[in-house]
């Protein structure tokens, strides 16, 4: 619900207010700094769309490659400027998710909003699979490769895989004809998650937030957004945008790998295949399970137990346990990360199991702690 202020008839302008809570910590700019760097990704993609230049197979492109660095041949110094950000905005995107993600889990958001929580949760699966489909488009080497190691999943699906496979690729190999295919969809993709985040926000304002306290009615001690609020916000945004443009024009290319630098070659693997290190926790749980359908059953099993939401808003967040059953999935999630970014031997592979089941036990028993408390307050 919002409310409208006019202070006085010399304002032309109204306030849209919306009571908040006055406890809320730094933590809850989290998604507003989730915002910023989601439009950052927007504004920088359309305006990176428009010069993209499929290269795939042509002297041009090599020639790119050889002097230019990894990625679409674009045509001016502004363009290739945007392009770094919205390279560095994925990085600092995912950043952003995970600390919003992390507050809602500490803080029981999941509890009092399901419908938003379950929304949040589907952003950021979609979000990772427009990351993925952008990782595609520079058409690299290892880009190639880590879109060989997924694809081969759909693949190696009962009954209907290989149909599924030659229908999204296009042919029966993964080549040139998938790339026009993944542009369409990540542009369009975009304008989805965007229409995602706007039921976010509507559910948002529908129930109201959580705080820092999560006392049974966050309004009993409210206080209007504006102007507290949004000058937190306004600082978060300033602050992410010069980390950006910091990041940017530093070292654009900090986070590459030197296979990034090369051209597709199907005929030479990369001696370590791995993606960007947002997604290196569930590459670690895909790659730690040789079936390649039971590391697909995995990765959903950690999505759907950080999805499962609880029957009612806790007060009992505070427990010494829950503390230590959120430290326990926050370090597992970490160190599966680190697994991820490792050369595959039978070590890792062992860790990287032993990784996975810590963290969906801890999962597992987080709700569980939920419900049980539930059903004792109940009583």
């Amino acid at each position: 619900m919002f409310f409208i202020r006019n202070f006085s008839y010399t304002n032309s302008v109204p306030r849209f207010d919306m009571p908040t809570s006055s406890n809320l910590n730094l933590f809850w700019c989290s998604g507003s700094m989730a915002g910023i760097a989601m439009s950052i990704q927007l504004i920088s993609g359309i305006i990176c769309s428009m010069d993209y230049i499929g290269f795939i197979n042509t002297e041009l492109g090599l020639t790119h490659h050889l002097v230019a660095g990894p990625g679409p041949l674009l045509d001016n110094f502004s363009i290739e400027l945007l392009r770094f950000m919205h390279l560095w905005g994925a990085s600092l995107l995912f950043v952003c998710l995970f600390i919003h993600m992390g507050r809602g889990l500490y803080y029981c958001s999941y509890s009092k909003n399901p419908i938003m929580w379950s929304l949040g949760v589907v952003i950021y699966v979609a979000i990772m699979a427009e990351a993925f489909m952008g990782y595609l488009l520079p058409w690299h080497q290892m880009s190639y490769w880590a879109g060989v190691v997924i694809s081969s999943i759909f693949l190696s699906l009962p009954l209907f895989g290989p149909h599924l496979y030659s229908y999204l690729l296009g042919s029966y190999d993964f080549g040139s004809s998938i790339i026009s295919r993944v542009f369409v969809v990540h542009v369009v993709f975009g304008f989805i998650i965007l229409f995602l985040i706007i039921l976010h926000l509507v559910s948002l304002h529908k129930i109201g937030s959580s705080d820092s306290f999560n006392s049974s009615d966050s309004y009993s001690d409210s206080i209007y957004f504006h102007n507290l609020y949004t000058r937190k916000d306004l600082f978060v945004w300033l602050f992410v945008i010069l980390i950006t443009l910091v990041l940017t024009c530093y070292n654009p290319w900090l986070t590459s790998c030197k296979e990034n630098f090369m051209i597709p070659n199907s005929l030479s693997t990369p001696t370590n295949i791995k993606p960007e290190w947002y997604f290196l926790p569930f590459y670690a749980i895909l790659r730690s399970i040789e079936n390649k359908i039971g590391g697909l059953l995995a990765v959903v099993l950690v999505l759907f137990l950080f999805w499962l939401p609880s029957p009612s808003w806790m007060t009992g967040f505070n427990s010494s346990f829950r503390r230590l059953v959120f430290w326990f999935i926050s370090y597992s999630f970490i160190f599966l990360g680190v697994l991820g970014s490792m050369d595959p031997t039978g070590l890792c592979q062992l860790m990287s199991i032993l990784s996975n089941f810590i963290l969906c036990i801890s999962l597992f028993f987080l709700k569980l702690y939920d419900y049980l408390l539930f059903l004792a307050m109940d009583d």
